[in-house]
């Protein structure tokens, strides 16, 4: 199997209501779709949907990569050399470094939907078979919901919206105040979901480094009383010292999940500063990478809860195959973000839709099991993520004040006209 052609299309796509965290609102994602092709005419897609708040790269730098990748891998060190094999295809030449994760992610998500595709089975079937497991993947996988809500109210509106979809398990986001970190008021809006959802539910958080040690030492003696299944990233990535401590002493269980970016995600094993950790593969940087990290998770009887980084479709199908792949089946997972989006890049109505049991099923399709569509959204122009600055979130220096320039249309907008939705890619290698 050879490629012939690499394609990428920019999207956008509006979320039902803007979602707030401790790194700042977000209101749309914004990336690209990867397409690449094979000399048969079978095609592989990824997605990269940058969040640089988070600790990714932007989506100028997105684009850049994704741009001077695919001439090497179809063409080879040749510029007019054949087409390469895809086995073949150096990944980390392609994208040297670790400064673009999410690109990276892409393009070898594609390149795992093509190879199944080529098998003739599911992605979470290529997977399992790339880690050296036998037998079949799980038919489905257990979710949570993300609830929303800055108020008790919103919280309680939303998780009786969630209740009513079938979500058995949810994770509400803490110090999401635009104006303080507020524990009292968080403390309302965690009492407000667990009223709604009852107390047999999984219940988990995200404070998304808000804190430091003694602030998530306090709030977690305060939380206890909630039954909380653990709390995510309490402290800054950098603070392995205090995310150990709290994983040892605190009054809830804790996960690593900013920490594990880049070089942090070593140093964080090594230290074995917590127990859970929150794998995103688009912020991990690959599938490959996913599976080396659950290998070593399961030599050190680390938890892993598969996530996403609020992606679209496309994105979302890699670590559900992952984790049908992988498991472990009795995990609840962070995925059950479709509800998030007003558009997606999926027309099939069913995407993301839950059974009685609270799981979500698993295509036993070949590759990622759907076909890919870019949805027309109204031009807008502006951020997808309003930082708060100053507040405790994301630090300076991984915020992206680069405008993004499309060499397309030249207007600094991703999906920005009409136009770009014809399905006609913005930038196109052919062998």
């Amino acid at each position: 199997m050879k490629l012939r052609r690499a394609a990428i299309r920019p999207f956008r796509l509006p979320l039902t209501r803007p979602l707030e965290t401790a790194h700042g609102r977000i209101s749309e994602r914004m990336g690209w779709l990867v397409e690449l092709e094979d000399e048969a005419g079978r095609c592989g897609f990824g997605e990269a949907t940058p969040l640089p708040d988070f600790g990714t790269e932007d989506l100028a730098s997105c684009r850049g990569a994704l741009e001077a990748a695919p001439s090497a891998c179809i063409r080879g060190d040749a510029e007019d050399g054949p087409p390469v094999p895809v086995e073949r295809v150096d990944r980390r030449k392609a994208f040297p470094g670790t400064g673009v994760p999410c690109a990276r992610f892409a393009f070898e998500a594609a390149q795992f939907d093509l190879a199944a595709k080529c098998a003739g089975r599911s992605l979470a079937g290529e997977i399992r078979d790339r880690a050296g497991e036998k037998g079949a993947p799980e038919a489905s996988v257990a979710v949570q919901a993300l609830v929303g809500g800055e108020d008790p109210a919103s919280v309680e509106e939303r998780a009786r919206e969630l209740t009513a979809v079938g979500f058995e398990a949810f994770k509400l986001k803490l110090a999401v105040s635009r104006n303080a970190r507020d524990l009292g008021l968080d403390l309302e809006r965690v009492s407000a979901l667990r009223s709604v959802v009852g107390p047999e539910a999984r219940l988990r958080l995200d404070a998304n480094e808000a804190w430091n040690r003694d602030a998530a030492a306090t709030a977690l003696i305060a939380l206890e009383k909630f039954g909380i299944d653990y709390v995510e990233q309490p402290v800054g990535r950098e603070d392995l010292v205090g995310l150990k401590w709290l994983s040892t002493n605190g009054a809830i269980p804790v996960a690593a999940d900013e920490a594990l970016l880049g070089d942090g995600l070593a140093n964080c094993l090594e230290a074995r500063a917590a127990s859970i950790l929150i794998v995103k593969p688009a912020a991990i940087g690959g599938v490959s990478d996913s599976i080396a990290i659950w290998r070593r998770a399961r030599e050190q009887g680390l938890r892993v809860v598969w996530s996403s980084l609020i992606d679209g479709a496309v994105g979302r199908a890699a670590p559900l195959a992952l984790a049908a792949g992988l498991g472990p089946a009795d995990e609840v997972h962070g995925l059950g973000t479709a509800g998030l989006f007003a558009k997606d890049l999926a027309a099939a109505s069913d995407l993301g839709r839950l059974d009685r049991r609270g799981r979500m099923p698993v295509s036993p399709e070949p590759g990622i099991g759907f076909e890919p569509e870019i949805p027309v959204v109204t031009p807008r122009r502006g951020s997808h993520v309003k930082s708060h600055a100053g507040q405790g979130g994301a630090r300076s220096g991984e915020r992206s004040s680069q405008p993004l320039v499309d060499r397309a249309g030249a207007d600094g907008e991703i999906a920005g006209s009409d136009a770009r939705h014809d399905q006609t890619p913005v930038f196109e290698v052919v062998a």
